[in-house]
């Protein structure tokens, strides 16, 4: 089954980044041109004054966008009025793309790039392979950072998660459903599936996690020195990791006492420190964030939490979690959506009211970490915008979504009535919802296809219209429009058929749970609890 779980990831992988058009990735170009200015020798860029190259600037003139994309950068041109135009003239502009001239990488254009705050780890591996590859196009040169970030990020979630659900005694059949889960979360594939450092962060949290829960399980000087430097390699990635600092902290003094905090400090100091250090330095913050730069500080923040529509903010928080279409920002049904976030509600309160060991806790210590810095970003997005339903990036929130899907299946599997219906329920939603994406939303979309997405309509798209998917899609895709197409309905079809094998192997674990609780004692903390 593992071999199968990361063959899925592999293949999706391949297929999200080929299918993702050039620069709908979050943010993409300004990620990129991070990149870029570390691969041409320039140094870490100063947010105050770093610039996009000539390339990248003229690729966004050239590339379609989204509306929402639009909002911002009038200048683009939409994904509508690109399939309004006849298929030569679409031809031309991806030529004039894969024809940009190589000397514009090394000139700067008038145009700010705003994600120069960020910390410089996943950039600087990155920036090798951009460097490598100088001589290709540019649509190929970011196919290839992606299918490098999207394979490594995956990969690495998978073994971060797998190790977490070990750490938590979670058993295999249940394990390996919120294996499936966290692969079939398209915003799991939004977020590591282009180019920019959430493919490195996300993974970096889970493993940060694994490790506090190595140094709370077992507080031996190892553990708690390996637990900062995953720690340290996060805040090297991205600010967000500042929220698990009290955490560690907190972790070392009580487990290490004073050697291990001053061991933990001395590392996290050491590592990151200077990083952190040169923000206060040049912005005088230390995250670095624009806002922040702007004078949108703790004190403004907390006078304006009380006046955001928290109710409205968490439920389209959690619903951007699973689902967002990339750039174009499109939901899924919400109908589906909050099926699946109540079955999820129901199996997370199998947890909560059950018994909890120290691992767990420091789980809940991790998620409620993280819950705060998320309300505190979506606060600052409500005083720069004014609208008391803004919500934080979405991609933030996928730091909590592998630690809670196991949870919820822990939940589940402790549970054996309810929990096996739950968890049943909760894999076949899962599987659903990802086996549609790709055939019924995403191909559709980036095809140029606007009407409704009912099985009727969505048929005669691809039986009596494939020829216009067919060019539209080949038209912005980054990969050949026909392998694009084998492998949305190959990975359909595996995520069904994954379905049904991880239904079967749970029930054979309720049956075996039951096998146990007529012997005698639970063998496990993962045992039901009937």
């Amino acid at each position: 089954m593992r071999a199968l779980l990361i063959a899925y990831a592999v293949l999706n992988a391949i297929l999200y980044s080929m299918l993702l058009p050039l620069w709908e990735g979050f943010d993409e170009p300004f990620h990129f041109g991070y990149v870029q200015q570390l691969a041409a020798g320039r140094g870490f860029p100063d947010a105050r004054n770093a610039l996009l190259s000539r390339e990248v600037r003229e690729s966004i003139l050239l590339a379609p966008a989204s509306d929402t994309v639009r909002g911002n950068m009038p200048e683009v041109t939409t994904y509508s009025q690109c399939f309004s135009w006849p298929p030569a003239r679409r031809a031309a502009i991806q030529q004039s793309l894969r024809s940009i001239p190589p000397g514009y990488r090394a000139q700067l254009a008038e145009a700010a790039n705003y994600e120069a705050l960020q910390a410089p780890l996943a950039y600087i591996l990155l920036a090798l392979p951009e460097r490598l590859l100088a001589g290709l196009p540019l649509p190929s040169r970011v196919l290839i950072l992606r299918l490098i970030a999207a394979l490594a990020g995956s990969l690495l979630l998978f073994a971060a998660t797998d190790s977490l659900c070990s750490q938590l005694a979670l058993d295999t059949a249940h394990c390996n459903a919120a294996l499936f889960c966290v692969l079939s979360c398209q915003m799991t594939w939004a977020t590591v599936a282009h180019v920019s450092n959430d493919w490195l962060a996300l993974p970096l949290a889970i493993c940060t996690l694994v490790f506090m829960i190595r140094a709370v399980s077992s507080p031996a000087f190892t553990n708690l020195l390996l637990a900062s430097l995953w720690l340290s390699a996060g805040l090297l990635t991205k600010a967000y990791f500042l929220a698990l600092v009290p955490v560690l902290a907190a972790i070392s003094a009580m487990r290490g006492r004073l050697r291990g905090f001053l061991t933990c400090s001395a590392v996290v100091a050491i590592c990151a420190g200077p990083w952190y250090l040169r923000n206060y330095r040049l912005y005088r913050t230390i995250t670095g964030m624009q806002e922040a730069r702007a004078g949108i500080g703790p004190s403004r923040v907390l006078a304006a939490a009380f006046r955001l529509h928290w109710a409205r903010v968490a439920a389209t928080t959690v619903r951007a979690a699973l689902w967002t279409a990339n750039n174009t920002f499109r939901s899924f049904s919400l109908t589906t959506l909050n099926v699946l976030i109540a079955v999820c509600a129901a199996a997370l309160c199998l947890w909560i009211f059950s018994h909890h060991s120290r691992p767990e806790w420091v789980v809940a210590a991790y998620g409620a970490a993280f819950t705060a810095a998320i309300a505190y970003v979506t606060t600052v997005v409500y005083v720069r915008t004014g609208n008391p339903s803004s919500t934080s990036s979405a991609w933030y929130v996928q730091v909590l979504v592998a630690p809670t899907l196991v949870l919820i299946l822990l939940g589940t599997a402790r549970w054996q009535r309810a929990g096996t219906a739950l968890a049943i329920a909760i894999t076949i939603l899962f599987g659903y919802v990802f086996a549609v994406t790709y055939i019924f939303k995403l191909i559709p979309l980036y095809a140029g296809y606007a009407g409704r997405a009912t099985p009727r309509d969505i048929a005669a798209l691809y039986f009596t219209r494939f020829h216009i998917l067919n060019g539209n899609l080949r038209s912005i895709a980054l990969g050949p429009a026909p392998l694009i197409l084998v492998l949305a309905f190959a990975v359909s079809l595996a995520a069904l058929a994954l379905d049904i094998l991880l239904v079967r192997d749970i029930l054979a674990s309720c049956r075996r749970s039951s096998s146990y609780s007529a012997r005698g004692p639970r063998p496990s903390s993962s045992a039901p609890y009937c």
